[in-house]
């Protein structure tokens, strides 16, 4: 099986290319992506689609498409400029007779929060229907749909994996995302975390490496399903968390509580009160121990610690 993880250097792209089988062959790109740069993504990713198609020679395949600089406070501009990335990935893939002549497997990394932002009934399954309250909602909703329209015409399989809220020890600090990493990194610079819901929204927290071992496992059952397969996945914990509880967490892993500051959002229509969340498809995907949520906010803490020790925390402020 030959595997490309596009956003490699991302810590969700990163996770998946570790935990990709032994028996993988892994396919590093020879170039960097201009990725606010149209005309030079165009030219690159088609190069390196036509290199990875040559790498497969006619065996198995799959990407795993973990790139994304979006957010829910992120621009039309940059909203519009990732989908028309993916158009010209699509356009590449569809163009190399090295992939498209051997049938392989997508990923795409969707946002649940996004996607059901304006969702009443509880829990979120794979079975609730999309109802994305924010642009950014809509732009992974519309991404969604070109990867599934793209899987059906050309016979490719597709695992879309709506992701709850990731955190990990390396998460990008510069997106303004991460409620664990911002409470974790305004404890270490004795500075109050300001926080725009209120205690009791309820949110559910997937630490990387147990999201990443459940995108791999399904994407392996995906892979022996027919052509143009399209499913969906809910890429969650089995734990929904209150704000307040997150917390309460986070005093047990830094030995003393964090010090808040409860802010007013200027737009609370893109963050609902709860989103509690359950996946229902491929469970067998998720049959693993998790990290437990205290032990994952530790180590966050302890990386963002070693982070300031070194100066690296101080310089991400700028």
């Amino acid at each position: 099986m030959h595997c490309w993880v596009i956003g490699r250097g991302g810590m969700l792209g990163s996770g998946v290319e570790k935990r990709l089988p032994l028996a993988a062959n892994v396919y590093e790109p020879k170039l960097r992506f201009s990725w606010n740069e149209p005309d030079s993504f165009a030219q690159e990713i088609e190069q390196e689609v036509h290199d990875f198609g040559k790498a497969v020679a006619g065996g198995p395949w799959s990407i795993y498409w973990c790139a994304g600089v979006g957010t829910v406070a992120a621009s039309e501009e940059v909203l519009q400029s990732e989908i028309e990335n993916i158009k010209r990935f699509l356009t590449a893939v569809k163009n190399s007779p090295g992939l498209i002549s051997n049938q392989g497997s997508l990923f795409y990394s969707s946002s649940a929060g996004g996607i059901y932002a304006g969702v009443t009934s509880l829990p979120i399954t794979e079975q609730t229907e999309a109802a994305p309250r924010s642009a950014y909602g809509l732009q992974k909703l519309k991404n969604e749909e070109m990867f599934g329209t793209f899987g059906r015409e050309q016979g490719v399989r597709v695992l879309l994996g709506r992701i709850a809220n990731l955190y990990g020890p390396a998460q990008n600090r510069s997106k303004g995302q991460g409620l664990v990493t911002a409470i974790c990194q305004s404890y270490i610079r004795r500075k109050p975390a300001q926080i725009f819901v209120g205690l009791d929204t309820v949110r559910n927290y997937i630490y990387v490496d147990d999201a990443v071992k459940s995108i791999v496992r399904a994407m392996g059952i995906v892979a022996d399903m027919p052509n143009g397969s399209v499913e969906t996945k809910i890429i969650a914990s089995n734990q929904n968390l209150t704000i307040s509880a997150v917390l309460k967490e986070c005093q047990t892993a830094f030995g003393s509580a964090p010090s808040v500051v409860l802010s007013r959002s200027r737009d609370l229509s893109a963050y609902p009160p709860d989103l509690r969340m359950k996946s229902m498809n491929f469970r067998e995907a998720d049959n693993f121990e998790p990290t437990p949520f205290v032990v994952g906010v530790h180590r966050v803490y302890q990386n963002l610690l070693k982070s300031n020790q070194s100066g690296q925390l101080a310089e991400a402020r700028n």
